[in-house]
């Protein structure tokens, strides 16, 4: 099996001839010492010459229309800690935000001409959000368009362009979606979108309608392009955030029509969760997704054997804490959780992997000893 052939048959709980190991490298701040590339195609060839599996993706894009005219100005010049304006200027609102703008805020996203909306750095250093009341949801059509020939010109091109190397190396071409929830993480501050959610919810239906209908518009095209499953992001989706009835109201609904897009193109679905799942497991489990992405099982809320005991028939793919197993502890602690996610998972419903990324400040000996294990159990 090459790795497409081997994760698409993970996926399916078929029968794999090894199981696959798939690790997402953070190159949020830069790459690991030991690792190298410059682009996607010089990353494919390090991973197929190491025998590593892997993904390659191709975005759902939703940008502004070109009626948008996105201003930005520093209102102070404390370079420690600056204050950010951005205005959005729409055919019918103009949209006002400010950030505090930290030292530590990554700088691939500040070279642009402007802040985008979907970032993590937003939640915590609001001090003013863009979407403040109901006549701010004017801009909507504005910000995030259902259809736009800007947007589906760059994603056929881009599609193009991974497809051909999904193709080369023998990797699976995998839609990501980042719909959902994850938005009100981005345009609001934590705290301020859960009460927001309780206490406005037609707003922030409103809200989600147009970005889940924007991005459900890009993914029925990269299903008709041709893909070999959809991952969905749900990162912030947890009942550690979230109660589950607000989830029941506002993320399901949207999740349940996107699995029927994918099985419709007779595509797998993946979703994509870090925590917060033990109190939301069985709403997950009932759904048809395929399998779930990303659970860590160093979190302190569920062991490996409660996450398998939770999904049965479906495909874990994880097994692996980052931070715990890769991060925080000894090589002799990465070689013992690849052991027991083995065990545990068993080798037919696993694509090997662990929670967020790996960072470039982990010690490699972890990996090392997590790869050298997987290689004996596999």
């Amino acid at each position: 099996m090459n790795s497409r052939e081997r994760i698409l048959c993970a996926l399916r709980g078929g029968e794999v001839d090894h199981v696959p190991f798939v690790l997402e490298w953070n190159v949020t701040q830069r790459l690991h010492e030991k690792l190298f590339w410059r682009d996607e195609r010089e990353r494919l060839a390090l991973h197929r010459k190491m025998g590593w599996d892997a993904e390659v993706r191709v975005a759902t894009i939703v940008s502004p229309s070109g009626e948008v005219t996105v201003r930005r100005s520093a209102d102070t010049e404390n370079k420690k800690d600056r204050i950010i304006s951005q205005t959005w200027a729409t055919p019918a609102v103009t949209l006002n935000e400010r950030l505090r703008l930290t030292g530590d805020w990554d700088d691939s996203e500040l070279t642009g001409p402007y802040i985008g909306l979907a970032s993590d750095f937003r939640t915590t250093r609001y001090v003013s959000v863009p979407f403040k009341n109901e006549s701010d949801l004017a801009a909507l059509p504005y910000i995030f368009p259902v259809k736009s020939d800007a947007d589906a010109s760059s994603i056929k091109e881009n599609y193009c362009e991974q497809r051909a190397l999904a193709d080369e190396f023998g990797y699976p071409l995998f839609a990501h979606c980042d719909a959902g929830m994850d938005w009100l993480f981005w345009l609001y501050p934590l705290q301020e979108a859960i009460f927001r959610a309780i206490d406005e919810p037609d707003l922030i239906r409103t809200i989600l309608d147009r970005i889940n209908e924007a991005k459900r518009d890009r993914l029925e095209l990269l299903l008709s392009l041709g893909v070999d499953g959809v991952v969905r992001r749900g990162w912030y989706e947890g009942a550690d955030i979230w109660s589950p009835e607000l989830l029941a109201r506002f993320a399901w609904p949207a999740i349940k029509t996107e699995i029927g897009m994918a099985h419709g193109a007779g595509v797998p679905y993946i979703y994509t969760i870090d925590t917060g799942v033990k109190a939301i497991a069985a709403e997950l489990a009932a759904m048809p997704i395929d399998c779930i992405l990303g659970i860590d099982p160093g979190a302190g809320e569920m062991t490996a054997r409660e996450i398998f005991d939770a999904f049965p028939d479906k495909t874990l793919w994880g097994g692996l804490s980052g931070p715990r197993d890769f991060g925080a502890e000894t090589p002799d602690n990465a070689a013992c959780a690849v052991t027991e996610a083995i065990n545990v998972y068993g080798r037919r419903r696993l694509i090997l992997g662990m929670s967020a990324s790996y960072r470039h400040y982990y010690p490699w000996e972890n990996f090392e000893a997590a790869e050298r294990t997987w290689k004996e159990l596999r």
